[in-house]
């Protein structure tokens, strides 16, 4: 089975450069029908909140009782030969990153009667304060540029497309993994100067449940801020 092939000795694949769900000894049968369901159904769920959060309670236990997750053909982002689809949804995505700090600044000059000069250059310093204070304010870091965007989870990495292309974050370039299941929220940060990213909407208890079991290995069942998902 493909999934077998995934899990090597260490949670990783043979080539060592995948981090993939943790070492486990799955049955080879997916887990009951009511979690299969790894998208909406073609019937927008009357509450997509508790749809989602039944979901994910169901995978995680499912999940930690040795099943297989179920895969789903994912259509549009090309994946490895040896990569699987496991969710489909929309979310909310955000980044937390601060602007330039710059701005430009007033700098004209009026000739004419010194009351005229004078009340020109409080003008000019005037404008320039509060291009300063704004663009001291935009300098500061924040949650910036969030849009809902169409987000695939798979064996291997997130891949979501806001309109602007298709963006991808493997398990492996996670280094902080911060799930918030009261708010439905997850923040992924990495190391490599990419901007730590916010994921919010009724899947991300999903999401961060199979993001947890890449990137935490055995682990994920034993952090309190999963433990809703395992009662």
């Amino acid at each position: 089975m493909w999934w077998d092939e995934q899990l090597g000795s260490n949670g990783k694949s043979a080539r060592g450069d995948l981090c993939v769900l943790p070492q486990t000894t799955p049955r080879q049968t997916p887990y009951g029908s009511r979690a299969d369901n790894q998208r909406p159904p073609a019937q927008p769920p009357k509450d997509p909140w508790q749809w989602w959060w039944d979901q994910a309670r169901l995978s995680a236990q499912a999940f930690l009782a040795g099943h297989i997750p179920s895969e789903i053909a994912i259509f549009g982002p090309v994946l490895d030969d040896d990569e699987r689809g496991l969710l489909e949804a929309d979310v909310d995505v955000s980044f937390f990153y601060g602007g330039t700090g710059q701005y430009a600044r007033s700098d004209y000059f009026v000739v004419g009667r010194p009351a005229v000069m004078v009340g020109a250059l409080a003008v000019n310093a005037a404008i320039n304060r509060r291009r300063r204070i704004a663009a001291q304010r935009d300098a500061e870091p924040t949650w910036r540029d969030r849009q809902t965007a169409h987000l695939w989870s798979t064996t291997h990495r997130l891949i979501w497309d806001r309109g602007q292309g298709v963006e991808s974050l493997a398990y492996c370039e996670i280094t902080g993994f911060y799930p918030d299941l009261d708010t439905w929220t997850a923040v992924l940060a990495t190391g490599d100067g990419y901007p730590p990213v916010r994921l919010q909407g009724p899947a991300v208890p999903l999401v961060a449940l199979w993001t947890a079991t890449a990137v935490l290995g055995e682990r994920w069942a034993h952090d309190p801020r999963l433990a809703a998902l395992l009662r």
